[in-house]
């Protein structure tokens, strides 16, 4: 058994490990499809089982272009691991008490970003200013 299809160890549980071979296997695929042969229906096809599946197509998105040879385990580990986290880091997030309670209430916890702060109509320009 080659090292690369099944590691010794492995991060997380054994059904993470399972999912994320099964994401590695329809990218191949999809690559196959979509980059080699152009073949639509069959690209069509496996993006509904992606679908049927719930696999998220941003992450198959970025295996997809962000990874040159779709045969190598650790390039398709190195761009999905960022993935991997962002979802980890949500789950945590997920389960914070504030996040809770705005789900029994149907509110969104309030929070200013940078985003938000930047957008202060005390901070706008004035039209003519000159700024």
């Amino acid at each position: 058994m080659a090292s690369g299809c099944f590691p010794h160890q492995f991060e997380g549980s054994f059904s993470a490990f399972k999912e994320r071979q099964l994401v590695f296997a329809l990218t191949r695929q999809l690559a196959d499809a979509q980059f080699r042969r152009g073949d639509r229906s069959l690209s069509e096809r496996l993006w509904q089982e992606a679908a049927a599946e719930a696999m998220d197509a941003e992450r198959i998105i970025a295996l997809l272009f962000g990874v040159h040879d779709h045969n190598d385990p650790e390039a398709m580990e190195a761009v999905d691991r960022p993935w991997r986290e962002l979802q980890r880091e949500a789950s945590r997030r997920a389960g914070t008490p504030l996040a809770r309670l705005a789900r029994l209430t149907g509110r969104r916890p309030a929070r200013m970003s940078r985003h938000h702060r930047s957008a202060r109509p005390s901070q706008a320009p004035v039209a003519g200013s000159g700024r």
